[in-house]
């Protein structure tokens, strides 16, 4: 941001020095031409690069007490968002049981300038002694086609293998990820499971489960005290592959099954709709998405009392490579004592009835780059003495700012102390930029947005669009993400909202029934506007009031196909 206000004046003092010449040629003949003088220059670039960060002081309309706010009702709005992935593990013949990947593993990367960048994965992985051994897509009668994908046990036998579910991953391009994705939940009329000489044993289209919308299946770490609701739009904006999985569950129902072979035959419905192809390598198992987010250390601060505020930063290395993401600790100890304290967030504290000193954490952006900067600041109680000086250690949590997207895929393969010993691991995606929080002008406008939002604010059109368009980041080097993502919201045409009851055992509860028109020129096709539908379904339900549920139908504007969701109360569908 610097740049453009130290270009700016540098430009403005040679004018103003040419103009001041030719008006008194006297008095400063030597400032009519540039300088070749390298002193002089220096001295014109110092006064340019101070006289800048003055005027972008004046320019950013003061948002320390907007930031504070912002970060003490909602928390998440100020974080950077680093950049994220998918992982699939591979697991080795050695694995001849289930294994549990537990999210939360790290995985690193191949060096890149120096420093391995450190993935965290977002999912429970169960590694199985399976794989796939074959996807076909075969239409038959007219207006049918099934989808057989058959797969093989390397390490145990089909009568001692009893998961509850399989989860897998919708890989290959974008734009057909999201054409099955909406293949399997929107056309698919029956499932069967069928073991090589066996009976078939068949499930419910229902059986197939959305995957990505549960807390413990967060890409970001959002606070407990952040609505769930906008975790699902910022996920999507920052990497909807997230989402592109599916479950295939009540697998626990499977008795009749015996060999090492197996097929998983769902039949599709195709009338008015052409199936896109579908591969081997479109269908994962034991993937997750990933997010450059890790447990590190800072510096120790030197708390002297002589500035309000102490900039955080992240312990060794390249310090280009490391971005504080929170500070989750922060402990003092007094010079001359062993005695350590802790200090409390600012936001925890209760004036009636603590003693303890507090902290905040201060975002602002680099003097020098683009990346969001955190600073400390410290309080205490009113009736404490004088401060003493102190010696700070903070626990953080921390991404390797814009180094991570330089990584490939394929590039994260490297083990840490937690990843998993009976199995390899690699990106099958490119890692995504990361995003900058909007730290600029405006926030007091988007502050103001989260503070009036109610349901009844969100059954309008234009104040819907301007809601979820407050989630689009725009401070990222994907540009291209931002456009897609913006001309889906403005696809948003009309929101009509009407009241109803249902009978839910036994009980009438009340509810709204939603339904939202969207232009069809803002997606790629109908799998596209689908995930979209579903991320509003489950940001919709969040607004509704307690005890009312909400019910959710998509109408694409060209060819006036409905898209219904399930009733839910809350986060549970009322099926």
């Amino acid at each position: 941001m610097i740049n453009k206000y130290f270009q700016r004046e540098l430009s403005h003092l040679r004018d103003l020095a040419a103009e001041f010449s030719k008006a008194h040629p006297a008095l400063a003949p030597m400032l009519a031409a540039q300088s070749t003088d390298p002193d002089v220059e220096r001295m014109l670039e110092g006064t340019a690069f101070l006289s800048g960060l003055v005027n972008e002081k004046l320019d950013d309309d003061f948002p320390q007490i907007v930031h504070s706010l912002t970060q003490l009702i909602f928390p998440h709005y100020l974080r950077p968002i680093p950049s994220t992935t998918v992982i699939q593990f591979t697991p080795k013949k050695s694995l001849l049981e289930t294994s549990k990947v537990a999210r939360g593993t790290e995985l690193a990367s191949r060096e890149i300038e120096g420093t391995n960048c450190i993935f965290t994965t977002c999912y429970d992985v169960e590694l199985h002694p399976l794989r796939i051994s074959d996807v076909q897509l075969e239409h038959q009668r007219e207006g049918t086609a099934t989808l057989r994908i058959k797969l093989e046990l390397t390490g145990a036998m089909l009568e001692n293998w009893n998961p509850d579910h399989l989860r897998f991953h919708l890989a290959g391009s974008y734009e057909e990820a999201l054409s099955r994705y909406y293949m399997l939940f929107h056309k698919v009329t029956q499932i069967s499971l069928q073991a090589d000489g066996e009976e078939p044993k068949y499930l419910r289209p229902s059986s197939l489960g959305t995957v990505g919308f549960d807390q413990d299946e967060a890409l970001l770490p959002y606070p407990t005290r952040s609505f769930p609701g906008y975790r699902y739009l910022q996920e999507y904006f920052i990497q909807s592959r997230k989402f592109l999985f599916f479950d295939l569950c009540d697998l626990g129902s499977w008795k009749n099954k015996q060999g090492r072979n197996f097929e998983i035959a769902l039949t599709i419905d195709t009338k008015n709709f052409e199936p896109p192809q579908c591969t081997l390598k479109d269908f994962r198992l034991f993937a997750t998405p990933a997010i450059n987010i890790f447990k590190h250390s800072a510096t120790p601060i030197m708390l002297d009392h002589k500035r309000p505020e102490y900039k955080i930063t992240p312990f060794g290395g390249n310090p280009t490579h490391y971005q504080v993401y929170s500070v989750d600790r922060v402990r003092g100890v007094e010079q001359g004592t062993a005695q350590t304290r802790e200090y409390q967030r600012f936001e925890m504290f209760n004036p009636q009835t603590d003693a303890t000193p507090v902290y905040t954490v201060n975002s602002t952006r680099s003097a020098i780059g683009d990346e969001t900067v955190q600073s400390l600041s410290v309080a205490y109680p009113i009736n404490e003495g004088l401060p003493k000086k102190e010696v700070i250690s903070l626990d953080i949590h921390c991404t390797n700012a814009s180094l991570a997207s330089a990584l490939q895929a394929g590039d994260i393969c490297m083990g840490t102390d937690t990843s998993p010993e009976l199995s390899t691991f690699e990106n099958i995606s490119q890692p995504t930029a990361p995003v900058q929080p909007p730290l600029e002008k405006n926030v007091l406008w988007r502050l103001l947005s989260h503070l009036y939002t109610n349901f009844l604010s969100i059954a309008d059109a234009d104040k819907l669009r301007s809601l979820i368009k407050i989630y689009i980041f725009t401070d990222t080097k994907d540009q291209n993400k931002v456009v897609a993502n913006t001309k889906r919201v403005e696809s948003i045409q009309s929101v009509t909202v009407t009241s109803g009851d249902r009978l839910v055992k036994g009980h009438l509860v009340r509810g709204q029934m939603i339904e939202i028109v969207l232009d069809r020129e803002g997606f790629a096709d109908n799998g596209d506007m689908y995930l979209f539908g579903c991320v509003l379904d489950r940001f919709i339900a969040g607004y509704a009031a307690v005890n009312c549920f909400t019910r959710l139908t998509v109408i694409d504007s060209l060819y006036k196909e409905k898209y219904t969701w399930p009733a839910r109360l809350g986060n549970r569908p009322l099926v």
